[in-house]
């Protein structure tokens, strides 16, 4: 009677620990957002020498980038108008105006 009580005991333990606690810490991926604002029409952006790109104008027209340094070459009627170092923090909109 004993080993059969001993045999539920440990039974019992081993299907309790096998649905234990699970530790860790869970981390959203790591974005920025570039915003642009002034004169946007006609602007095509190029993000660290990438493909070029129109851009809306305004807060709620985010684009999400690494965190990091980037260059931000900005072009109207084919000609570089500005172009530019930024450093973004994890989790921060920076915003771009465009002259």
């Amino acid at each position: 009677m004993k080993k059969i009580l001993l045999l539920i005991g440990l039974l019992t333990f081993a299907s309790f620990s096998g649905c234990g606690y699970k530790e860790g810490v869970s981390t959203a991926s790591a974005k920025s957002y570039l915003y642009f604002t002034g004169h946007t029409d006609d602007a095509l952006v190029s993000i660290d020498k990438g493909t070029k790109f129109s851009v809306d104008n305004g807060k709620n027209n985010q684009y999400a980038v690494k965190p990091g340094k980037h260059i931000i070459e900005i072009y109207k009627n084919d000609s570089l108008i500005t172009k530019r170092e930024i450093f973004v923090s994890d989790g921060i909109s920076k915003e771009i105006e465009v002259q």
